[in-house]
């Protein structure tokens, strides 16, 4: 070989060796750089993992309501966070241990003994467990066919205490960093405050309920204390009305009697005195005849006879309505006793009928052989009567009112019903509501309806209304029978 050829040769070769050296250290370079890429990319997909997590976990706060479905979204989000694909979870209610179908398998899984899961809900934080530290052979044959040897749990608290468990079940491959296992305890407060919320919400619920409850017993015993005001002040009208009137007209009686007597005597006279006077003659005969001629003498004594008739049938109407009153306030005062509705409605239409005469035409249909109720007579007259000149009020000119009775199941119902102007739904919806009237001020309180309502509701009996505006109303009231 030739000295030139030789050193072009060596040229070569280094030429060579340079290139190869460079397209190493470029092949290093460029392996190195998809090294990086690699884990840059596998750190993103981590990222996107935990976020898709996280976001699956921050939905489940719109599910407050069924904190089933909060549980189980947790144990399912979990699971695929984890890598795993069997899960299920436990819950303690009250005193009682519940456990949910596992996910992941067609077929029900063993439940561990009642002393594991003692264990468990002593268990403060995460842990992985060997699914053999169980000691439960038909949960590890079951778990050896799918190739799983390890499990998870995750608690979640309530108020600083364990009431759920989850169990994340999943082989020996899946291999994951503990890192992700502190994400799945961090997410479970998060699910721990959802059920604190919810039983929070559930207490607020029930105080809400009692404190209803409470302000409607009040509205009662405020209604209670209006009506017994009311009642008592009519009972003791009614009986000074009807001592101061029973005096007077007892004496007034009397005397109508004495002066029926002295009719009778002077009506005997003036026929015997007639008589005797017909055949005879002289001056003061005369007189008596011309007097008689005059005067009609028969005719003032028929019509004083008739005078007197109207006087006591008119002393009587007075004493009934007297003795209606008298009746209306002691009923009010004595205890519940059994009545008659039907003589009850009587007697309270003889107390206002001088109110309803001059305009309404009356229309009664009481069924007869209605069994007695057992309350407070008085108090349902008030009833009746209210019903009775309210439907009044609502007649201008001329109308009718039809009353009622009738025996339904184990309840009388009277039903009365006029054909005065009526009334809107939203008037309807408030017409039991105290001191709410239609009515001007000096003509009415707004308290007839309410204390009816309470009166009826204390006799265990129900009101309800029934009106068109233009075409009158009607109410039905219904009363329980004395069961005795």
């Amino acid at each position: 070989m030739t000295d030139a050829y030789k050193k072009a040769y060596d040229r070569e070769r280094n030429a060579r060796l340079a290139a190869e050296k460079l397209l190493d250290e470029k092949t290093s370079e460029v392996q190195s750089s998809i090294d990086m890429i690699q884990h840059q990319f596998n750190d993103l997909m981590a990222q996107k993992k935990e976020s898709d997590f996280l976001l699956a976990v921050a939905r489940l706060t719109l599910n407050e309501n069924d904190l089933t479905a909060v549980v189980s979204g947790y144990l399912s989000a979990s699971t695929e966070f984890i890598g795993a694909k069997i899960g299920r979870y436990s819950y303690l209610r009250g005193n009682t241990l519940k456990v949910s179908n596992a996910m992941g398998v067609d077929e029900p899984l063993p439940n561990l003994t009642a002393e594991s899961y003692k264990h468990l809900y002593k268990v403060e934080g995460r842990r992985v467990i060997d699914v053999a530290t169980f000691k439960n052979e038909a949960l590890e044959a079951s778990f050896k066919q799918r190739g799983i040897n390890r499990v998870a749990i995750i608690p979640i608290k309530c108020f600083g205490k364990v009431t759920t468990v989850c169990e994340i079940y999943f082989p020996e491959e899946v291999d994951f960093h503990s890192s992700v296992l502190d994400q799945c305890e961090i997410a479970a407060y998060q699910i721990g405050s959802i059920l604190e919320g919810a039983e929070n919400k559930k207490k607020l619920e029930s105080s809400y309920t009692e404190i209803k409850s409470s302000h409607e017993k009040l509205q009662q015993a405020q209604l209670q204390l209006v009506q017994s005001e009311k009642m008592a002040s009519l009972g003791q009208l009614a009986a000074g009305v009807a001592h101061e009137i029973n005096n007077p007209i007892g004496f007034v009686m009397s005397n109508v009697g004495t002066l029926k007597e002295y009719s009778d005597v002077i009506s005997n006279y003036i026929q015997l005195s007639s008589e005797l006077i017909k055949d005879q003659a002289g001056p003061k005969v005369d007189e008596i005849k011309e007097l008689d001629n005059n005067e009609d003498l028969n005719f003032i004594v028929e019509d004083i006879n008739a005078i007197m008739k109207d006087c006591a049938d008119g002393l009587r109407r007075v004493k009934e309505i007297v003795a209606n009153l008298k009746s209306f306030a002691r009923s009010d005062e004595e205890e519940s006793n059994d009545f008659d509705v039907n003589e009850c409605i009587e007697k309270t239409i003889k107390v206002v009928w001088n109110e309803l005469k001059y305009k309404v035409t009356l229309d009664k249909h009481l069924a007869e052989g209605l069994p007695v109720i057992k309350g407070h007579e008085g108090q349902i007259g008030q009833v009746v009567m209210n019903m009775l000149v309210n439907g009044a009020h609502a007649i201008d000119e001329r109308g009718e009112i039809n009353i009622s009775t009738m025996l339904s199941g184990d309840s009388i119902v009277i039903k009365i019903k006029d054909t005065g102007k009526g009334m809107s739904e939203e008037v309807m919806g408030k017409i039991f509501d105290p001191f709410f009237t239609t009515k001007g001020v000096s003509e009415g309180t707004g308290l007839g309806l309410s204390i009816s309502y309470g009166i009826v509701e204390s006799h265990g009996g129900s009101i309800a209304v029934d009106s068109k505006e233009g075409e009158g109303t009607e109410f039905t009231i219904s009363i329980p029978v004395n069961e005795s």
